[in-house]
């Protein structure tokens, strides 16, 4: 008695097609024998496909001249792969699929400034996607320092319209919550290549000044008290901090920017990323640390510092734009409710000064008791 499975991917055939596609499967099973048949719910497939809409009627509607059903059975919870990891034939827990757009942007946005986040944007009905998973699977078990994730467009529509994403597969590269570099198709010595040229450090102690590891404090500004002086109608200071390209803050009447950054915790800062254009990036910043006021241009020209910090000595060319991964004299930002950064010049004179991204990286401080414990500590002691 013959026992011949469906194709995983029928959801992949165009409708017209279907037809013949059942006709040869009663072709292919004897009298007598079972066709199985798996399906994945395709309740959002697109009608234009693929992936095309499926369900348990349309296999009725293409099988019952020639079959007829004896068992049909949902898959139960406990069977189902667990969501946001993939497993290799060996169960290692290697690549995260990411379950929402919120996990692919945490992701992106919290990873360390020399940790290289490499997402696989694919979709279940592609085949160079399948292909070359075999060889995603293998880097990442070879760069364990680097972190792999999948992005299904299907499932992640917000995700892989943000990103641009026209066809799958796509590779993407990210360090600091920054794209870095990006790769469309299946090309095998490409992805390898991409991969060992952004890897970064395999430690931390290679990674240069370390104390611990330390995240993208994102999470922790807030947002709503940033302030910016001088900043452009247009090009505001909102879209620094995240991972649309299209966004960047331009000074206003000349090229000076007083940023403040206030956090809804304290902070230890470690390090800063900072990118702009070639010829209108900032050449030098100012830090200054927890001030009662908001820091005037002309004190920004006669009060000392914290730190000034020459970028034009440490950027490194990225195609149109410059990039500079600062680290910070770690002792001096031990505990930071704010930081104020002041930018006079910037590499080429330019009349503004621009700000594709900014990221700061560090650890949040640790608080064990509130205020209303303390005051109870003190009443029973």
């Amino acid at each position: 008695m013959a026992c011949i499975p469906t194709p995983r991917f029928l959801c992949a055939l165009v409708p017209s097609l279907r037809s013949a596609w059942a006709k040869r499967m009663s072709e292919l099973v004897s009298k007598g024998g079972h066709l199985v048949c798996l399906m994945f719910p395709l309740r959002d497939a697109d009608e234009k496909g693929p992936p095309f809409a499926l369900s348990v009627e349309v296999y009725h509607e293409l099988l019952s001249p020639n079959f007829k059903q004896i068992f049909i059975r949902d898959v139960q919870e406990s069977e189902k792969p667990k969501v946001g990891i993939n497993r290799d034939d060996y169960g290692a827990q290697k690549i995260s699929s990411m379950a929402t757009d919120a996990q692919f942007n945490e992701t992106i946005s919290t990873a360390a400034p020399t940790q290289l986040v490499v997402a696989d944007f694919t979709a279940t009905w592609c085949g160079p996607c399948k292909a070359i998973k075999p060889l995603y699977a293998e880097l990442a078990s070879k760069y364990k320092h680097v972190t792999f994730v999948t992005v299904d467009i299907d499932q992640l529509k917000e995700t892989a319209a943000k990103n641009s994403i026209q066809s799958v597969p796509t590779f993407h590269f990210y360090k600091g919550g920054e794209l870095v570099a990006s790769m469309k198709g299946a090309d095998p010595r490409q992805l390898q290549t991409l991969v060992e040229q952004h890897q970064g450090p395999k430690n931390e102690s290679s990674a240069g000044p370390s104390v611990g590891p330390h995240g993208n404090l994102a999470q922790f500004i807030d947002t709503r008290q940033i302030e910016c002086l001088n900043q452009s109608d247009d090009h505001t200071v909102g879209g620094i901090f995240g991972i649309d390209a299209k966004q960047f803050l331009e000074s206003d009447v000349d090229e000076q920017i007083i940023l403040v950054i206030p956090f809804n915790q304290v902070v230890k800062l470690h390090s800063l990323i900072i990118s702009g254009p070639k010829d209108k990036a900032p050449k030098s910043i100012k830090t200054y640390i927890n001030r009662a006021t908001t820091l005037s241009f002309e004190e920004g020209d006669s009060i000392e510092p914290i730190e000034v910090i020459d970028l034009s000595a440490v950027y490194t060319a990225e195609g149109d734009l410059v990039s500079a991964t600062v680290p910070l004299r770690f002792v001096k930002y031990q505990s930071v409710s704010s930081i104020t950064l002041f930018v006079g010049q910037n590499l080429g004179g330019e009349e503004t000064t621009v700000i594709n991204k900014l990221a700061l990286f560090g650890t949040p401080v640790e608080v064990t008791k509130n205020l209303a414990e303390l005051k109870k500590d003190e009443h029973q002691h």
